[in-house]
Order: C-alpha cells, then structure tokens, then sequence
C-alpha cells in the first residue's frame, strides 16, 4: 500500500480507486501525515466530502486509532468536515467516537485547534445550523467554551448575524455570554439588530427522535423584532447589561448610538439610576452619544426617566449640548434648551478651550444650530472663552460667511434663501456590508483627538494671520496676485461708455451720407443694412452692460447675485465690442465696388479676421477665464 497514492484517492472521491488502495482486510493507522499541513488519512477522507470514503476508512483503522488527532493547525476530522458543512460526515464521526467510548467523543468534540476554536464555534461561524443543533445535543457544555479571543458559541452566533442559531444556543440550561474585547452577547445583540433592524419569520428548528431512535429536524415559523430578540438576551443574561466593553460602551450606551429607542426603553425599564450614569473612557454617557448622533426620542426618553444625567460632562467638560451643537444637531438642542434639568447648563463652557456650545456652532460652522441658539434668550451671546474671543468674534474671520455682518450686534440670517447658501455637510450612508462589531460604531480615537486640536489650533493661527492681513493692507506677495475686480469694474465702466458713444454716433453718421430727402444713399445695399443690424446690437449691449454696473449699489447685498450680475457684464461687453468690428467691417464694404478685389478682401477680413477671433474669444473668456479667476482669488486670499 503506497501512502502517496492512498492520499490521492482518498482527496479524488473515487471510491473504487480507494478500496483498491487500501486491499482487503488491511488495517491502516493514522502515524503517516502529508509533510504540510499534517493530515492524516482520516483528515484527507474528511476534506473530500465523500461519506462513502469516511466510512471506509473509519471501518479500516486499527482500534486504538484516536479519532481526535490533530493536523498542525490543531483540527480534527470533525474540525474539518463542520467547516466544509459536511452534515451527515460529522455525524458519522461523532457516532464512531461515542462507539469507541465516552471519553473518546468527550476529547473529540471539545479538541481546540491553534485558535481555541471546537467544532461548535467553526458550525457557528460558518452558520451550519443543523450541524450546531447535533453538535450541542451530544455535549450540551460545549456552549460554555471560549476561543482564544475569548469568544464563546452564542457571542459569535449573534455577531454574524445567525439569530436561529443564537436562539435554539439560548435553550441550553448553561451557556457562555462572553465575547472578544470585553463585549457580550447583549452588546452584540443591540449592534446586529439595528443592522438587520426587523427580521420575522425566523426558523426555529429542534431535534427530535423518530420512531426508529434516529435524530430527526422538526421546523416551524417565528415572528420576532429586534426589540424581542434584545429581550431574550436580557432575560438569560440579566447582569450582562451592566457590563462594558475596552471602549467603556455599555449595551446602553450601543442602543443610544443607534437610536434604537424600542431597545433603550426596554434597558430603561430594567437598569438602575447608576448605569444611566456609566460613561466610557471619554467620559461620555448614553445621553451625550445620543446628542451627538440626534436621536431625540432617545434623549427624551433618557432625561424623562435619569434627568440628572443632563448634568454629566465628559472628560473634555463638554455637556450634551456642547456635543449636539458641534455634531449640528439641531432638533437634539432644541429638546435640550427646553429641558428643565438642562437650564443651568445652556452657558456652561467646556475645558479645553472655554467654549460655550454656541462657539462650538459657529467653529463648526454649524449655521441652523447657530440661528437657534442665538434665537434662544437664554443663551449668553456674548460670552468670551479663554482666548477671549466672543461667538461675532469668530464668525467675523470666517469667510465663508460673507452674508454676516458685525455691525456693533451680530446678524443672524433669516431667510431661508440665506441658508441655503451654506453648503452643508452631508453624512457618509452607512455600508450595507455587514462590518465588525467595532467598526460599527465610529468612535473618536486619541490621535483623532489630537489630530481635532491640531486643526483647531490652525485655525486660531489663521485667525491670527487673517487679522493682521487686514491691518497690513494684504500686502503679502499672494495678495498682490489677486485680480481686484472692483478695479476692473471701472475700467469696464469707461470701455462700456466709449463703445455705446461710437455705435450711437455711427447710426446717424452712416457710410454714404445722407440724399436730399434725408434719407440714406446706401439704404438698399445688403451691406449697409447689415452694418446696421451689428451696430444697433453693439449699441444695445453696451447700453445694458452700462444699466447693470449703475445698479450694483441695489444689488451688492446678494453675493450670489451680484457675481453671477457680474460675468453677464463681461460677457456682454464682449459680444458689444464684437459686434462693433462687425458693423465697422461691413460699413467699409458698403461703400466699395462690388468688383473691386477690396471689397472681397474686406468682406473676409470681417468674417474671419476680425470680428469672428474676437467673438470666440470672447466666449471661451466668458466661460473659462472669468470662474477660474475667481477660484484663483479665494486660493491665494489668506484665511
């Protein structure tokens, strides 16, 4: 018998080729393994998925063969076959183990390969329900082990989402809670249901034993919520509510991000005044994640039942407005500014930096926040943090607010139309993808922190540099760069006025004089009249690019007005200045000989060389270089 070849077939499937191998009556022994990977015989029969061979080779083993060896990477045969989902191979392995003795099934089904992981978490992963069923029946106290990430059966069931194996898992009398990173099933619980936030119809699926002895599945239908499946959790585990992850996040604290209020009514009902005030390693509690997400029935509910939490701060000094009012939530400030419990807190000033929430709003550029609070009486308008800049102070350096004004009090805008000219920031959409249970929660990591203050201290320095730009006139070499349109605008004024005085002294000193009735010589030469279509447009255009800029005092107010009032100016002293080289041209040709080689030479020279260039150009002007001059002005124009 050549163990190479023996292997082969055994990995081919081919069963006759594998009895061939082997011969009658010869009994084979697992001591040979393939130098890689370490698979014996029985690992090989295993991987190939074919039962037939399996069973050959457990009928070919010398007795005292162990049916739980191990390859390198720790894995039994069962190992193998549970991972592949090769249902009826694991059972027969496992009843081969129960014939050769209890203590022979107990070391199989609870060998652990590299990774700490039994047969059962490898079912649970891969999601092999009807092997996890036969798995758990055999040895109900395979529900208590934990992988070396500390992951125990039910923990992984619910993190990937398999709610039909997580639940018949919770039938047994004793299993374990615990999961990776300090988290248990309740936090895993809160995290997947929001994900797969309804799910009905789950299959619950027992065993039971036909009339000949034989284990047999009997399936029915549930309806269960989220809310439900968090209670089942609750009621199995009731301290596992009280427990936090390495994050400091409480179950508590994962509903109240989520926004899960079905959920954080049901902890609500079950939870002492204590874990209302747990806070994570950031000093947050449940109120100041459900601020800073918006998830105002969640913060309703919170501050109705614990509303001394309002007055919680994290570890920066921050309130739950400050947090609402950075994040731009501003239904969460509203509910927090008509808080009772809240009152004394509105003006409160954080740490770091002494910032109330309305500073935190307009550093952020949190507008519609921003108009609320400065709405609100009982917001200090005028409070200074340690910097002793006032909330005018910083929105007077932001440029993007060129609609605010700080004309001795602050201007808020009104109008609708006003705020929409705030680009507002949008949130990423959430990834359909099923992610890890920590990746789900966007958390403010230390070099975040540190990255935040960074920036924060640019801007204070650009604020700096900003101010002292004005006192120095701009004067710095990128100033000097800029192209001031205002200058331009006068010198516009000037052309625009020189051009509407020439094409309207030219429609009365027309080419060819006038007859003795007053009349013109040349009124029927296609040319002439041509000469004063272009004239008369010239004339027209010139004259409305002049109305425009006599009224930008009226408009100067509307920013977004008058640049785009602007650029129809331009633009029109263009086709003015255009269609007057037209209207010269075809007034030289009018008074030409049709048969003179001057009258051909002139008639191309206005179609293609002259008016013709100056009318493409500028239109290409109009389009390109007018808006990339003014992206170049706000690139060089210091902040």
């Amino acid at each position: 018998m050549n163990d190479a070849e023996l292997f082969n077939a055994a990995i081919s499937g081919d069963i006759d080729r594998f009895r061939g191998e082997i011969g009658a009556g010869v009994l084979i022994s697992l001591d040979q393994w393939t130098p890689c990977r370490g698979n014996t015989i029985l690992h090989a029969a295993a991987k190939s998925g074919t039962y037939r061979i399996v069973e050959i080779v457990l009928n070919s083993l010398s007795p005292h063969s162990p049916l739980y060896t191990t390859n390198f990477q720790g894995n039994t045969a069962l190992h193998i076959a549970v991972s592949l989902g090769h249902y009826y191979m694991s059972l027969l392995l496992i009843t081969r183990a129960t014939y050769q003795g209890p203590e022979v099934k107990r070391l199989l089904l609870r060998a652990k390969n590299v990774e700490q992981d039994t047969a059962l978490h490898l079912a649970v992963k891969l999601g092999h329900f009807k092997i996890v069923v036969s798995l758990i029946m055999e040895d109900p106290t395979l529900a208590l082990i934990t992988n070396y990430a500390g992951e125990s059966p039910l923990f992984l069931a619910v993190d990937r989402g398999f709610f039909e194996i997580a639940l018949r898992i919770l039938e047994i009398q004793e299993c374990s809670d615990k999961g990776r990173k300090n988290m248990n099933v309740l936090h895993a619980a809160v995290i997947r249901v929001e994900i797969k936030s309804r799910f009905k119809t789950i299959r619950k699926d027992w065993w039971c034993l036909n009339i000949f002895g034989s284990p047999q599945l009997q399936t029915c239908k549930l309806d269960i919520t989220g809310a439900d499946f968090v209670r089942k959790m609750l009621d199995k585990f009731p301290n596992a509510i009280m427990k936090a992850d390495d994050f400091g996040w409480t179950p508590l604290h994962y509903a109240a991000y989520f926004g899960n209020f079905e959920v954080v009514k049901l902890f609500l009902e079950n939870i002492n005044i204590s874990l209302a005030y747990e806070r994570d390693i950031q000093g947050m509690s449940a109120l100041h994640i459900s601020a800073m997400e918006g998830h105002c029935d969640v913060m309703s509910a919170i501050i109705e039942k614990f509303p001394y939490t309002c007055e919680l701060l994290d570890n920066r000094g921050r309130t739950a407005l400050h947090l609402a009012a950075e994040s731009g939530r501003t239904k969460a400030v509203k509910i927090l500014l008509s808080s009772l419990a809240f009152q004394d807190l509105i003006n409160e000033q954080e740490n770091d930096e002494g910032n109330t929430a309305m500073h935190l709003a307009a550093i952020k550029r949190r507008y519609k926040v921003l108009i609320l609070l400065a709405r609100d009486r009982k917001v200090e308008k005028r409070a200074t943090n340690k910097e002793g800049k006032t909330v005018a102070d910083i929105l007077q350096l932001d440029k993007l607010l060129g609609w605010i004004e700080i004309m001795g009090s602050m201007h808020v805008p009104t109008s609708k139309k006003e705020i929409n000219l705030v680009l507002m920031s949008k949130l990423p959409d959430r990834s359909k993808a099923l992610l890890s249970l920590e990746k789900e929660v966007e958390r403010q990591t230390t070099e975040e922190q540190i990255a935040e203050n960074e920036g924060h201290e640019q801007f204070k320095e650009s604020q700096r540099i900003e101010a002292a730009a004005k006192v120095k006139g701009r004067t710095g070499g990128a100033a000097n760069n800029i192209v001031d349109f205002e200058e331009l605008k006068k010198y516009n004024v000037v052309v625009m006025t020189l051009i509407t005085t020439v094409t309207f002294a030219a429609a009365f000193q027309v080419p060819g004089g006038y007859d003795g009735n007053g009349k013109a010589n040349l009124q029927k030469s296609r040319d002439f009249r041509i000469f004063m279509i272009f004239d008369t447009f010239s004339f027209g255009s010139s004259a409305f690019s002049l109305l425009i800029y006599f009224a930008m005092p009226v408009i100067q107010r509307m920013t977004f007005v008058l640049k785009r009032v602007q650029q129809v100016a331009v633009f029109l002293r263009m086709i003015s200045l255009s269609f007057m080289i037209f209207a010269f041209s075809f007034g030289v040709t009018a008074v030409l000989d049709e048969k003179s080689s001057l009258y051909t030479l002139s008639n191309i020279s206005a179609l293609y060389g002259w008016a013709f260039p100056v009318l493409v150009f500028g239109i290409i002007f109009y389009i390109f270089i007018i808006p990339l001059t003014h992206i170049r002005n706000n690139l060089l124009r210091p902040f």
